[in-house]
């Protein structure tokens, strides 16, 4: 028979724990810890507290020898006593894209669980019904790279948003004088006294139509009133609560009964199965991946076992044995476990399977720059070579230049050098190879806006061409109205040399001055035009009076006055009968005189009073 337990704390005794003291025994028989300790007495530290146990695996107490430590339980794809070994399995190549996650199912086989957006066995193939574009229950179908939604009959549109209005569709849905009202995805009548149902269709009865649900029958009480006879398992005034079939039930083996009506089922543990879960369930057959790992299973009552192939050990063959502990690896080697087998990882100076062999590398056989490998089996050293090297030490030295065509370009001189060549490029190349032409432009050596034209081994400078004013043998007299022309302004290699335009000098009456593609001709008094070439008409003022006759001179005209006047200043005199003056200034005229000329010498061939 149970007895009473009774409860008391020593934390002295259980580490704060409570201590468990049935009441026929004196001393303390038991004791339930915290979370930090374990143990009788909770005297010992709870050793799952670090997490040792690494990628999900699930950490359990066990004692040994009276010490408590722990033991793993590593999920599928993880072995060795922390589950830090990975095993190959499926998941290992991450075949699961655009972001999806790999379950595995067994070692060979696996499960993408895949992002909204994707589907498919690798989740490769983009899901445009992930979003669940179709509202109101429409069925969303994959078309091409879109969808298509398939609407219930209450609603329509692209995405079956939008509402049916059955009321203006079908004036008449409600009969007998009943009011249409349209609702979300469906419509309501609401009827005359005198009718009933979903369209108004039926006169109004008692029963009619029943309201006793599950099963129960109507019976008339009145004109407005009416009873329910309900069926086994219900009750209510109109058959609506369901009774609760459970207390008394005959579920075994932990199974938990589920109300049914008028009965009950019950709901069974894994293990157990039949009508009240007294049947044992065939694990083996019902898991077939329940041993891993090549085990066979053997069904037990309430349970089964596993029987696990060379390599593995734990209730279902999840956990790899630790085959160091029997390994042979030599000289202080580390050996590291692996299923069913094990791998040494030799210290400096040793190789081989079991690092049993001297390391013939240790002793640099091989050039400098060169890889040194060791064989397994005979611990010989490989020398791999850099290219430019060959030999079985790679100390033997490739003459490029000689293999073959000649690794430079463009004619340069290959000559070979202790483990590469160089190449000896013409002059307009340059590159490790003479692949790359030189670009003499580079440092802008043409000067003066002149432009450079690269060329193999040279550049040449294309200069600017100055402007001149007007065009030989076109001048015209108003130069302000002559056009500039092209013509040369810099000259020379680099084009530094101003090109003088005075020479030969272009200016007829006048004095050369050179400019910067151009010149400037600064002409003689009396002349004009771009070139000076034009003599100034001085008598185009007309300026001889009283019928003189006026004649162009360099800078200067000369007017021959009628008898009876005179020029009206110094250096006028008479010539022939007629006045003659000489005017510098371009304003002598001929006018009349008022005196001779030797009582007034200012006033000359004036008109006498």
């Amino acid at each position: 028979q149970p007895h009473s337990v009774a409860f008391s704390t020593f934390p002295k005794l259980c580490n704060r724990g409570i201590c468990l003291v049935p009441e026929h025994f004196v001393s303390p028989k038991g004791a339930l810890c915290g979370g930090a300790f374990v143990g009788p007495r909770c005297q010992d530290p709870n050793p799952c507290l670090s997490t040792p146990c690494k990628n999900a695996g699930t950490c359990h107490v066990v004692d040994r020898g009276g010490v408590a430590d722990y033991a793993c339980s590593c999920p599928l794809g993880f072995s060795g006593p922390l589950c830090l070994t990975p095993l190959d399995n499926a998941c290992l190549t991450n075949p699961c894209r655009n972001g999806g996650t790999c379950d595995l199912l067994t070692l060979t086989e696996y499960k993408c669980r895949c992002p909204p957006g994707w589907s498919g066995k690798s989740c490769q193939q983009a899901d445009p019904c992930a979003s669940n574009p179709c509202a109101n229950g429409g069925q969303c179908l994959p078309f091409e790279a879109s969808y298509i939604c398939h609407c219930p009959p209450s609603f329509h549109g692209p995405t079956c948003r939008q509402d049916v209005n059955e009321c203006g569709q079908n004036p008449g849905l409600c009969r007998h004088g009943g009011t249409c009202h349209n609702e979300v995805g469906s419509y309501r009548c609401v009827c005359r006294a005198t009718h009933t149902g979903p369209n108004c269709e039926r006169p109004y009865v008692p029963c009619s139509p029943s309201p006793c649900q599950n099963g129960g029958t109507c019976r008339p009480t009145g004109d407005v009133t009416h009873e329910c006879a309900c069926l086994p398992g219900f009750t209510g005034q109109n058959c609506e609560e369901n009774i609760d079939d459970c207390p008394g039930n005959n579920c075994k083996n932990g199974g938990a009964c589920v109300d049914g009506v008028n009965t009950y089922n019950c709901r069974c543990p894994p293990e157990w199965t039949g009508q009240y879960c007294t049947e044992d369930v065939d694990e083996c057959q019902l898991m077939p991946n329940a041993c891993q790992n090549g085990g066979t299973c053997h069904n037990t009552h309430g349970g089964y076992n596993c029987v696990c192939v060379n390599g593995w050990t734990g209730e279902d063959c999840s956990e790899n044995i630790d085959d160091c502990a029997s390994a042979a690896c030599f000289h202080g080697a580390t050996c590291h476990d692996r299923v069913a087998s094990f791998y040494c990882e030799c210290p400096h100076g040793r190789t081989g399977l079991l690092c049993h062999l001297n390391d013939a590398c240790i002793s640099n056989p091989c050039n400098e720059g060169s890889n040194c490998d060791t064989n397994p089996v005979n611990g010989k050293a490989i020398c791999t070579c850099p290219s430019g090297y060959t030999g079985p030490a790679c100390s033997q030295d490739v003459d490029e230049c000689s293999l073959g065509a000649n690794p430079c370009e463009h004619a340069g001189k290959c000559i070979n050098t202790l483990g590469s060549f160089e190449c000896q490029c013409l002059q307009g190349y340059t590159g490790p190879r003479c692949e790359i032409d030189v670009n003499e432009c580079v440092s802008n050596p043409c000067q003066n806006d002149a432009t450079c034209l690269d060329q193999i081994g040279e550049f040449q400078c294309i200069c600017m061409p100055g402007l001149v004013m007007g065009v030989p043998g076109a001048a015209t007299p108003d130069s302000s109205c002559a056009r500039p022309s092209r013509g040369p302004g810099y000259t020379g290699m680099h084009c530094e040399v101003d090109i003088d335009e005075c020479d030969p000098d272009p200016c007829h009456y006048g004095s050369c001055k050179d400019g910067v593609a151009t010149f400037t001709c600064l002409c003689r008094p009396g002349y004009t035009g771009h070139h000076c070439e034009t003599n100034i008409n001085e008598c185009s003022s007309q300026p001889c009076r009283h019928g003189g006759t006026c004649q162009d001179r360099d800078n200067a005209y000369l007017c021959f006055c009628l008898k009876g006047t005179t020029g009206g200043r110094p250096g006028v005199w008479q010539v022939g009968g007629r006045w003659v003056g000489w005017a510098r200034e371009l304003t002598a005229t001929c006018h009349p005189f008022r005196t001779q000329l030797r009582d007034q010498p200012g006033r000359l061939c004036q008109q006498p009073l």
